[in-house]
């Protein structure tokens, strides 16, 4: 079984977390939803009240197929400044494993810190435009290497398929009947 972390901090965007967690888990992917704070509970960007399953400083030895970083402005910000979130995400790279960034947190987590090394991604809010690492494309999801990346809350469904479709090679058909079942737009993406 696939084993996703989703990492929160406070101020995330809550539907974005909440539509990714739930795709996960419809496709049997198994999620940790973890607080990169110090207790579980979380304020949210719109202040939904939302738990953790555990922290990331209990689980941060684990090692995890996928690591998913939804946006915010200040949910970003709270995770490019933990440096124990940095770390986490290095050594997740490092293992070539996917790193799945979507909104903000492409560029203020992941370019922000030269984790991109030059590759394409996306992101939202023209936030691009304030780092140097990484290279720019204006798509709804863009796919380089092992690194997956949205725009924001408006493509969280392409945006968990496509990291679903990545994690199960092996039952694309699942994937794809899912993504029909419940997501209205053209699948697969094109």
């Amino acid at each position: 079984m696939k084993h996703v972390a989703v990492l929160l901090a406070d101020g995330f965007e809550e539907g974005e977390a909440v539509v990714f967690i739930d795709i996960m888990r419809r496709l049997d992917i198994k999620v940790d939803v973890l607080s990169c704070m110090e207790t579980t509970a979380l304020k949210t960007y719109f202040e939904t009240r939302i738990t953790a399953d555990d922290t990331l400083k209990q689980c941060y030895d684990r090692t995890y197929d996928a690591v998913m970083m939804p946006g915010g402005p200040k949910g970003t910000d709270n995770l490019t400044a933990n440096p124990m979130v940095i770390d986490f995400i290095k050594r997740h790279i490092a293992d070539n494993k996917y790193i799945c960034a979507l909104c903000s947190s492409g560029a203020k987590v992941l370019a922000a810190h030269g984790l991109l090394e030059g590759r394409q991604y996306t992101t939202g809010d023209k936030l691009a435009d304030k780092f140097e690492d990484g290279q720019f494309i204006n798509q709804k999801v863009v796919v380089t290497d092992n690194f997956i990346t949205g725009r924001g809350l408006g493509v969280s469904f392409e945006f968990a398929f496509t990291v679903a479709k990545m994690l199960l090679t092996d039952n694309q058909e699942k994937v794809d009947w899912q993504a029909n079942h419940i997501y209205f737009e053209h699948w697969p993406l094109r």
